[in-house]
């Protein structure tokens, strides 16, 4: 496996989206509103059973770090720099995470992902309406990061050639620990590290773990 030179590392929650239309019935019925994105509780378990049954729905390699990653990379690609990012999360070890792993190679980005072996990948309900969306995010692997993945050679050698690194508040909810290790490299390197609060709920919920990620961060 080539070692990574690139510029840009990103680390969050790799989701496979499920994404349909749907009517003011299901918003109702799941108690989410538009425009806005929450992690799944009990009551929106049936939610992604009831989008395949019956929603025909889009699936879409997702999670927000993973796309801002996909997205910068396409700019990059079309300005001659290829091979620049790459991006840290954890999938299970099934169809969905390889899908993951195909879409991100397939958009050059380089991926070196944790695997649960007894937990599959994360899933996003995206609940399409009159334009708007709403995001039901269940974390299932995602949220099973952990530290020691970041100590393997592999990724040091990411985080170590990378000169930008960003992270999604959501990423809070999984391990400020992973986020510190990362944070706490850049900041001793003078290197840039950026932060997006991503959704209310990060804020209204996880504010100690904001605040902790907000004294590293450049953007």
């Amino acid at each position: 496996m080539s070692k990574f030179t690139g510029s840009l590392m990103g680390m969050g929650n790799p989701l496979l989206d499920i994404s349909a239309e749907v009517g003011q019935d299901i918003l109702d019925k799941y108690d989410v509103k538009m425009d806005n994105a929450i992690l799944a509780e009990e009551k929106h378990v049936p939610i992604y059973k009831e989008l395949v049954d019956n929603h025909s729905p889009q699936y879409i390699a997702g999670g927000a770090t993973q796309n801002s990653i996909r997205v910068a990379q396409w700019i990059m690609t079309a300005n001659g720099k290829k091979d620049q990012s790459a991006y840290m999360g954890c999938i299970g070890n099934d169809k969905f995470g390889t899908q993951l792993e195909d879409c991100a190679a397939a958009d050059g980005v380089k991926v070196h992902y944790m695997k649960d072996e007894s937990t599959p990948t994360g899933t996003c309900a995206v609940l399409v309406k009159g334009g708007e969306r709403s995001l039901i995010a269940n974390l299932a692997a995602a949220n099973n990061f952990k530290p020691s993945h970041l100590e393997t050679p592999e990724s040091k050698s990411i985080y170590e050639s990378a000169s930008v690194y960003y992270i999604a508040g959501f990423f809070l909810t999984v391990s400020v620990d992973s986020l510190k290790i990362v944070a706490e490299h850049a900041l001793a390197n003078d290197k840039t590290f950026c932060l997006n609060l991503s959704a209310p709920f990060i804020i209204d919920f996880f504010g100690d773990q904001v605040a902790t990620a907000l004294e590293y961060a450049d953007y």
